[in-house]
């Protein structure tokens, strides 16, 4: 094989073709090509826009259909959108009450962001403002924490308003419980007011006498013992021995703090004061032997 460079070739065109090509094209003027597009114009047709209307209207109407999840509802009231989540407690009117994975519902988020409008359309509403999270923080505890004063205001208003309304049911209730009297088989006595003589002391003596107080080993019937008593026919109340006069409570333990025996007797305090003069006059009987001895020895040395 010859290693050789292989080339093209292109025909070459002669001038007086090239002049004649470019003699042929025209070029329009500014009138001419206004013409033209005037002509134009005239026969096209408009686009119909009512086709696209309607669509978007469509759009419109499924997008507000749809509701929100409980994670965009929460959304739009940390961002304080008013006007979304009117439209959505309109139409769902059960979410106002919507609790997350951590407790908070919508009032507790709108006090953490400290989000005025939200607060007085969800009090408005009437969203229960005793719900707490895991943490037990409630709206109120939060606005505490956040030291939003406005806030505090707006909730203090709000209680004292509701406060007034469920105080009356009250007391009309209190007056009915006062009317009803009550005829006690115990005291064998009639009293204005069930509850009260039923926690009084006196009711509480005179319905105790003959009944025997229930003892209390402080053991579980689990216990073998307890059992072995059982199998042998105690009724769990009575003593030991036939007639149950016996102990009726186990030994109680008692801890040992000395170092004696079981058997060792007891001892009997000696006096002090005994020690005392007996020591005394041991302390003499010495002083006396010693000024003795020194004596006699001093009285032989003067004849040595």
């Amino acid at each position: 094989m010859s290693d050789k460079i292989y080339s093209n070739f292109v025909k070459a065109s002669s001038p007086v073709e090239d002049v004649n090509t470019k003699q042929d094209i025209t070029v329009l003027s500014g009138e001419e090509a206004r013409k033209l597009y005037l002509e134009e114009v005239k026969h096209a047709k408009a686009p119909s826009r009512i086709k696209t209307h309607g669509i978007e209207k469509k759009k419109k109407v499924t997008e507000e259909e749809t509701p929100l999840s409980n994670k965009d509802l929460f959304l739009t009231v940390q961002n304080n959108d008013i006007d979304k989540l009117k439209c959505e407690l309109d139409r769902y009117p059960d979410k106002l009450n919507i609790v997350d994975e951590f407790g908070w519902n919508l009032l507790m988020i709108a006090c953490q962001v400290n989000s005025v409008d939200v607060v007085k359309l969800l009090l408005k509403r009437g969203i229960d403002m005793s719900v707490r999270d895991k943490a037990g923080n409630s709206a109120r505890s939060l606005v505490i924490k956040n030291k939003n004063y406005i806030l505090a205001d707006i909730l203090l208003r709000y209680i004292q308003k509701e406060s007034p309304l469920k105080s009356k049911p009250k007391q009309t209730s209190a007056t009915v419980k006062l009317k009803e009297e009550y005829l006690c088989n115990a005291c064998n006595k009639t009293f204005p007011d069930r509850e009260e003589h039923l926690s009084s002391t006196i009711h509480n003596i005179t319905a105790s006498k003959g009944k025997k107080i229930p003892a209390c080993y402080m053991l579980p019937e689990t216990n073998r013992g307890y059992q072995l008593m059982l199998k042998g026919g105690w009724d769990k109340q009575s003593g030991l021995g036939r007639d149950g006069n016996g102990k009726l409570y186990p030994i109680k333990t008692v801890q040992k703090k000395d170092r004696k025996g079981l058997g060792h007797a007891e001892q009997n305090p000696i006096d002090k004061t005994q020690d005392n003069v007996k020591h005394k006059n041991r302390m003499k009987l010495a002083r006396d032997h010693r000024s003795d001895k020194s004596f006699e020895i001093k009285f032989r040395r003067e004849f040595y």
